[in-house]
């Protein structure tokens, strides 16, 4: 994609939400790469910089554990120093866990792994991993795993991967896990342009299209959650900030089709029995707004959906600031995203904006007092 060039058309955005509505997990492929939406987990945590070893550790136990669970699918690994990607197996790549005992703490252990061999495109089956260094860069950041597996996969072995979900959140304790459908982000870290340009052409038309970017997310969300769309995992440290016990918790999410499983560091939801898009066309979707009406007082509301930044002149459409919080506030009761006809709100009704939160440096404040 070039700063002058559109990534779509009207037309192929009309194809792929057609093509969504038929089945939730489809790519478009424009001659040189495929964006797709796919089904995923994050797991966002905080790693104790003094036990930086067993972190590394513990997401390789992780990874090793989800190749298992898919049947060994990966086809290109990065290296951990370099970050280039070589072919799965290669020598060149060593010893994963001599990798993490190696690494120092002051710098930050990745290491990744896809099915998909043009880096440009977004995989299948894919594993994400980041743990943060103890650098701070000016606050609180997450380390995290993001992962990506086929939906009929998910369709055929979907206790086989609840098993998975609770094993890896006994090991790391993350303070958040997000799962539903995003665009899939390619290993290739130029392409998130691409994919930032779907999402925001996609997510008029579907309420349960997430979209999650640890590279820059982990730094925002140790401020605040985002808006769940299906399988969410609620901490005991961002309960405790509800000031709520994990009964009060039941009690406000009582739901025969809500699944709220407890373990040992929090509780895992699922807002039905499988993750959904929800077209906007079939109404707002009402657990995600029961979980929401649970979640507010702790949602950031001008989460980073991007990760870098724009060019003057580019005429593809990406998420600004204000669309931002109307989105992430979508599940909200008083929300006109994505338009109040859409939302079936009378046409002279007053529109409901969420306030702004954050300036950007030139703008003026917000609000009064302290900001």
């Amino acid at each position: 994609m070039t700063t002058i060039d559109r990534e779509m058309s009207d037309e192929e955005i009309a194809g792929m939400v057609a093509d969504l509505n038929q089945w939730p997990s489809v790519a478009h492929d424009n001659g040189y790469y495929e964006l797709a939406v796919m089904p995923f987990i994050s797991f966002y945590f905080a790693a104790d910089p003094a036990r930086h070893v067993e972190t590394g550790l513990a997401m390789i136990d992780v990874h090793e554990a989800f190749e298992r669970l898919l049947g060994a699918p990966f086809k290109i690994q990065t290296h951990p120093d370099s970050e280039r990607p070589h072919p799965y197996g290669s020598k060149r790549l060593g010893n994963l866990r001599e990798w993490a005992r190696k690494v120092p703490r002051n710098k930050g252990f990745t290491f990744d792994f896809t099915d998909e061999t043009n880096h440009q495109s977004s995989p299948t089956n894919a594993g994400y991993y980041w743990r943060d260094s103890d650098l701070g860069f000016g606050g609180p950041s997450y380390s995290s795993i993001l992962l990506y597996y086929r939906w009929q996969w998910w369709l055929d072995n979907r206790d086989a991967w609840r098993r998975f979900v609770h094993d890896t959140i006994t090991r790391l304790h993350p303070e958040q896990v997000y799962s539903g459908f995003a665009m899939a982000n390619p290993l290739e870290f130029g392409t998130r342009s691409e994919v930032t340009v779907w999402d925001r052409a996609l997510a008029p038309h579907f309420y349960g299209l997430d979209t999650d970017y640890p590279f820059t997310m982990k730094h925002h969300l140790p401020s605040g959650l985002r808006s769940p769309t299906w399988g969410f995992f609620l901490s005991d440290i961002w309960r405790e900030k509800l000031s709520l016990d994990r009964d009060a918790v039941r009690a406000a999410l009582a739901d025969p089709r809500i699944r709220i499983d407890e373990l040992d560091c929090g509780q895992w939801i699922e807002l039905g029995p499988q993750p959904e898009l929800y077209p906007v066309e079939n109404g707002v979707p009402e657990l995600p707004v029961m979980l929401n009406r649970l979640l507010w007082p702790l949602r950031h509301t001008n989460l980073d959906l991007l990760g870098f930044g724009e060019w003057d002149g580019d005429p593809n459409v990406r998420f600004n600031r204000r669309d931002t919080e109307r989105w992430l506030a979508r599940f909200d009761d008083n929300s006109n995203w994505p338009s109040p006809e859409v939302r079936g709100l009378a046409p002279d009704a007053p529109r409901q904006e969420p306030p702004l939160t954050h300036a950007t440096g030139g703008e003026a404040c917000p609000r009064t007092g302290w900001c």
